[in-house]
């Protein structure tokens, strides 16, 4: 488990990612991170395993520590994985969810409505990700939550590649109509809701080469 420390290092290298200023295959070197937070190698070394752990970054033996590169293929296969699950995981939530619950997420749905067109591209992407996440929680299954955590992840950093950001109105009317169907208890509707909303997320993806930016680590996270 992340000390305090580790977790905020964690949180601002995920942020980098998902916004791109850390880029695809851009190599992380130890000694440059740990000088630009002013931290040790070690706890460096914890954060870049659980990135790791979460596909956001890749160790290679005798290489070092590369950015996520997700292909076309890759990307398509992360979206039928998440179709799969949580076509599942929104009928369960349909039966199981609680009053409480079905209020949480409504509030989710609200709060996203309210803050889409003032927020950072990166903190809507992340209030997405977290209204998917609480219908796997509320399905009642950890695994559920586990492996969508995980492919959320993925699909931040795919979505930040090839995505558009005009698609975040969009899905804040998805998850209305999503809550709406799970509040009704209507599994068949919610199902049909949640796979339509990857559909057109995988739809609205723009599959091509971006230029990469050269940009050193300390410039990212030590600006002057």
């Amino acid at each position: 488990m992340m000390n305090a420390k580790e977790i905020a290092i964690y949180n601002k290298i995920k942020q980098a990612i998902i916004q791109q200023k850390l880029r695809p295959n851009m190599q992380l070197v130890e000694t440059e991170i740990a000088e630009s937070f002013g931290v040790s190698r070690t706890p460096i070394r914890n954060v870049l395993r659980r990135l790791s752990y979460e596909r956001l970054v890749k160790i290679i033996a005798n290489k070092g520590t590369f950015v996520t590169s997700s292909s076309k293929e890759e990307a398509k296969e992360v979206f039928e994985m998440r179709r799969i699950l949580e076509g599942e995981a929104v009928k369960k939530a349909c039966l199981l969810a609680t009053e409480e619950q079905l209020l949480e997420l409504e509030q989710m749905v609200e709060e996203e409505e309210k803050t889409h067109l003032d927020i950072e591209y990166y903190d809507a992407i992340q209030m997405s990700g977290e209204f998917h996440l609480k219908i796997a929680e509320m399905a009642g299954n950890s695994y559920f939550y586990q492996y969508l955590e995980d492919l959320i992840s993925l699909t931040h950093v795919i979505i930040s590649i090839y995505g558009k950001n005009q698609e975040e109105k969009d899905a804040c009317l998805h998850h209305r109509h999503i809550f709406h169907a799970i509040k009704k208890r209507d599994e068949q509707l919610a199902a049909e809701l949640a796979l339509e909303h990857l559909i057109d997320m995988e739809n609205n993806l723009q599959f091509s080469d971006k230029n990469q930016l050269s940009v050193s680590l300390t410039e990212i996270f030590n600006p002057k």
